[in-house]
């Protein structure tokens, strides 16, 4: 009884942080403490990565880019909400059907 206790506080506290390590700074931006990036309407970020988590995030989200050659227009934050700039919508997970409503509208301003 007492392991089970313990280890639904350990599972509670890890989903904790990862949803706290996203949030939006400012209108129509979100960023990942996580995963270090920021992203807008548009993509993921070099400028906006780097005016809210910092140079050093900057420089190695740019060194990831041209290193893996990643997708800018499609991402999933630390806390499994992904998102297309081109569909202009972000889902609770890569597979759900329906849109995030809270999650799009702070990207997208409304949801589709």
């Amino acid at each position: 009884m007492k392991k089970t206790v313990i280890m639904a506080a350990i599972v509670a506290l890890s989903g904790a942080a990862y949803a706290g390590s996203v949030y939006s700074p400012s209108k129509g931006v979100i960023c990942d403490k996580k995963g270090k990036f920021c992203a807008d309407s548009y993509s993921i970020s070099i400028g906006l990565t780097k005016e809210y988590l910092g140079s050093k995030a900057a420089k190695n989200l740019e060194k990831m880019v041209d290193k893996y050659h990643m997708s800018l227009t499609d991402w999933t934050f630390a806390n499994g909400v992904s998102c297309n700039t081109h569909k202009k919508i972000c889902k609770k997970s890569k597979w759900d059907k329906h849109a995030d409503a809270h999650w799009t509208k702070k990207l997208f301003g409304k949801v589709r």
